[in-house]
């Protein structure tokens, strides 16, 4: 039997994916982003449309199954669904002519994954505004963030799966889809009544031959519905939000990372919370024994179970969620016995929620030497509706402040800029060297200006009092961790300042606090039941999460957004800056187990937990030769992102809370380096050729295990459009046996909205690949032929879906690539072997020339005609034109803006 191209080969929904995507970023509580930090995860919607597209194939290719067929009549036809959701759209309205979408079995398809609602269509077609980011695609979406929870939604998808994957299967391939779909039925309906019967049985936590038995009918159930979905595995897992969705869409999932701390995430976001976060019922008896008298005195009435009028138990809807804000609340209330005073209440009790901050540089100036507070601005909020300034008060070479709400009275100039401070007192300039020599010295010292407080209409600010200034002078003794940051990535610009070691991020009662609640967490464990060691385990997990997220918000390299009047962690960037000025949050006013339990709940539905393991990627031998269905993935890009010199932050304090719990992956001091898929030139003596070489071997050391393991597709996601990019994964695709079959820009990017809503080149591309047996050499002539011949009729195909700009050159790059990676080797007539850079070049001119279908005219006209042909009149990147204007051209993009064929806006 021949198979299908799968969907991503063929079609993907880009616009409505990457309009999803940009909603993705704004959204918190809940989301797989706000349980901890990682670097470059990638959007949620991106992952569930590439996971589903790879997992089932084109209904209009010859050799699609007819149950499969079949199936997206019965789930995705008018007949069965109120309304129509995925019929197709009457004008496609991204383009610039009117465009009916044909309706058709993948066309369903594809607005099953994603379409946009009535008013966003309007907008695309210029007839009103855009509509807010949750209303831009419709309810029935897949890819929308409220489909994640929707049975009916999510139902189909892993349906539509489950009937592609069977479909091809020796055993089942005669089945109808109306028999597949009703195995699907009987296998999902085994699951909920196994997690019914389980879920209802009262204190079902203590060990009895009744539970064992419910718990062991649950776990063959999930065996025996996976044991017919296909296995999904990410070599690069990172911070999860891959394999968090091939498991969601029923996925026997599998996620794997070289670095501990993403294993750790992974194991807090997607194993714990699918599989601990269930409901339970406890007698009232052991709920006490469990929690004590006063928590069972807080249980909302709804939540007591009673009898004749007497409570007998307690229900729980989520255990997991319950236990990590009781025991992190347990901690806290202990922290505060040991260390409540350092952080003194007011006459009400109150304590302050913030305290502001600012290093001191003295002047250079002899006769001055004035400690000057190294503040850039002096505004402590900065919002529409309201304002607060520290006013400098400057008197015989001392500066004390005062604080006034409103404007400023006249404009006010900051002391330091550059690194370097210009004296208020006598105007003389330190030089940014001697400020450094300052703080490499001796430190540079360190003021409180300010604190903030519970107003009566949100905060206010005040002076800090003689207690709280007092409370500082008597602040206990501290070690400080001594694990060096590494320069030039993790280290930022703080290394030439004298900070090289990650203790040096934190205040002594930052690190007090820190510390403090490392040592009751520890002393916690011993106190907590031991009977469930795993489900200890993943409590404990949680605290180490809720201790990184403190310790991330509780440093000197923290800021404060001015327009939101909140406290931004040190990350905001992809490196550590050198920062004057900084918020110090109060540790008992730090709200952070919310994030924790609102990301268990959310998650929390599913019953399919993600497998991960914390190990280098490309070992052979993780999987048997074909095990897995696809592999599905987000590689790093040479020197793009530090991830293992980023997260020895958190490395650092996991170690202290966790190391016990998993001593095999907190082993070594600090995260492994050298193994790792990146190409940072520190960790190859300075070289970058070295960094360089060692990156792109190991990309395809990886990608030659991925060919071993699977046996159907592979798709990758990868952050970078540059030639040097494309050359790199080609370079790596093809060396591994594997030849690429579609690729689609797809805008997964943090922006502030769609990027021109019509035109917009992405920064991100996704590429599907299948293991290749290339064989021979080509000779160039006719691998060109075939591949204008190739481009033609995607470009044919792909316009008629609407596809034009960038987004279309993309999708004709994979398809050339294909034809090039049939052989060995394409050879020109001197011999010379043709490079991925040239048949680049070749896919953009092929398509350049297949939307002129022959038109002879001059250079201008070409290009004219093309560019309307694939842009209409929106707005496009530079870029774009100059790249445009390469294609099968000799004309210069300055000589177009000359002729006035292109205007250049203002940015």
């Amino acid at each position: 039997m021949i198979n299908p191209k799968k969907l991503i080969e063929v079609a993907m929904p880009i616009k409505e994916i990457s309009a999803e995507c940009v909603r993705d970023d704004r959204v918190q509580h809940g989301h797989i982003s706000s349980l901890h930090k990682w670097w470059a995860r990638r959007p949620l919607p991106v992952c569930r449309a590439v996971v589903f597209a790879s997992l089932v194939p084109d209904p209009l290719d010859p050799n699609c199954p007819q149950a499969f067929k079949d199936s997206i009549e019965l789930l995705l036809e008018k007949k069965n669904n109120p309304g129509d959701p995925y019929a197709t759209y009457s004008d496609i309205p991204w383009t610039s002519v009117f465009d009916p979408m044909e309706d058709n079995l993948r066309n369903r398809l594809q607005m099953f994954i994603g379409k946009f609602t009535q008013p966003m269509q309007d907008h695309l077609l210029g007839k009103t505004t855009k509509p807010e980011a949750g209303k831009m695609l419709t309810a029935e979406s897949l890819i929308k963030w409220d489909s994640k929870n929707d049975e009916k939604i999510i139902n189909k998808a892993r349906k539509l799966i489950w009937v592609a994957h069977n479909s091809v299967i020796e055993s089942a391939a005669k089945e109808t889809a109306i028999e597949l779909l009703a195995d699907f039925d009987i296998h999902y309906k085994a699951i909920k009544t196994a997690e019914n019967e389980l879920y209802s049985l009262t204190d079902r936590h203590i060990e009895t031959d009744n539970s064992k038995k419910l718990t062991e009918n649950l776990h063959n159930a999930i065996e025996a519905f996976l044991h017919k979905m296909p296995k999904v595995f990410d070599p690069f897992a990172g911070g999860g939000a891959i394999p968090l969705e091939a498991a969601r869409l029923g996925c026997r999932s599998y996620g794997n990372d070289i670095n501990p701390v993403a294993h750790i995430i992974q194991k807090g976001s997607l194993e714990f919370p699918q599989k601990y976060g269930k409901p339970i019922s406890y007698t009232t008896g052991e709920f006490i024994k469990l929690y004590g008298e006063d928590e069972f005195n807080k249980v909302a009435n709804e939540n007591k179970k009673y009898k004749n009028g007497n409570v007998i138990g307690v229900n729980i809807p989520n255990r997991l969620a319950f236990d990590v804000e009781f025991y992190i609340k347990s901690i806290l209330r202990e922290t505060e016995k040991e260390i409540g005073n350092l952080y003194p209440k007011n006459e009400n009790g109150d304590r302050p929620i913030t305290y502001y901050w600012s290093k001191m540089g003295q002047c250079s100036n002899p006769s001055c030497k004035t400690d000057v507070p190294l503040l850039r601005g002096f505004y402590l909020a900065n919002t529409s509706s309201k304002k607060v300034y520290l006013n400098p008060i400057i008197k015989d070479n001392k500066i004390e402040f005062e604080i006034k709400y409103g404007a400023y009275d006249k404009e006010i100039e900051g002391w330091i800029n550059r690194g370097n401070l210009k004296c208020p007192c006598c105007g003389s300039i330190t030089d940014v060297k001697l400020l450094k020599e300052q703080n490499i010295n001796v430190g540079l010292k360190e003021k409180l200006l300010a604190v903030i407080i519970d107003g009566k209409k949100g905060k206010d600010y005040r002076l800090p009092t003689e207690d709280e200034l007092l409370i500082l002078t008597k602040l206990p003794a501290i070690e400080r961790p001594r694990e060096k940051m590494q320069r030039n990535s993790a280290g930022g610009d703080t290394f030439s300042w004298g900070v090289t070691e990650w203790g040096q991020l934190f205040s002594d009662r930052q690190l007090i606090a820190l510390t403090t609640l490392v040592k009751i967490i520890n002393n916690f464990k011993t106190k907590i039941p031991s009977e469930e060691i795993e489900y200890n385990k993943a409590i404990f997990t949680y605290l180490g999460i809720w201790t990184d997220r403190m310790a991330s918000r509780l440093t000197k390299f923290g800021l404060i957004d001015l327009g939101g009047e909140k406290v931004v962690d040190l990350f905001g960037r992809q490196a550590i800056p050198m920062v004057f000025d900084y918020p110090e949050v109060n540790v008992f006013r730090l709200e952070q187990v919310s994030w924790i339990v609102k990301y268990i709940i959310s998650e929390s539905n599913s019953f399919n937990i993600s497998i991960v393991h914390n190990a280098s990627s490309g070992d052979k031998s993780q999987f048997n030769d074909k095990f897995l269905t696809a592999v599905i993935t987000d590689p790093p890009y040479y020197d793009a992102m530090a991830y293992a010199d980023l997260s020895d932050f958190f490395y650092v304090w996991l170690k202290k809370t966790l190391g016990d719990v998993y001593p095999i992956n907190f082993a070594t001091p600090q995260t492994p380096k050298t193994e790792e898929c990146t190409a940072l030139k520190h960790h190859h003596n300075g070289s970058k050729d070295l960094a360089k070489k060692h990156f792109e071997n190991k990309l395809l050391e990886i990608f030659d295990a991925i060919e071993h393991q699977t046996s159907d597709i592979v798709s990758i996601m990868f952050a970078h459009q540059s030639t040097e990019a494309w050359t790199t994964l080609c370079n790596s695709i093809l060396g591994a046996r594997m030849n690429i079959t579609g690729s689609w820009a797809i805008d997964t990017e943090k922006k502030g909205g769609l990027k021109q809503d019509k035109a917009f080149l992405s920064s991100s591309v996704t590429v599907s690949c299948v293991p290749s047996q290339s064989a021979g050499y080509g000779d160039y002539k006719e691998v060109k032929k075939a591949i204008e011949a190739t481009v033609a009729r995607e470009v044919d195909e792909l316009y008629r879906l609407g596809f034009r700009g960038a987004d279309l050159l993309t999708a004709c790059f994979g398809q050339a690539v294909s034809e090039f990676g049939k052989y060995k080797k394409v050879e020109k007539a001197d011999g010379s072997e043709v490079t991925v850079a040239e048949l680049l070049a070749m896919a953009r001119e092929s398509a350049f020339n297949a939307l002129l279908k022959g038109f002879d005219g001059d250079e201008y006209t070409k290009f004219y005609i093309g560019w309307l042909q694939l842009n209409g009149f929106a707005e496009s990147d530079f870029d774009d034109a100059a790249t445009f204007a390469k294609a099968g051209l000799s004309i210069n993009v300055a000589e177009l803006f000359k002729e006035h064929i292109l205007i250049q806006n203002k940015n």
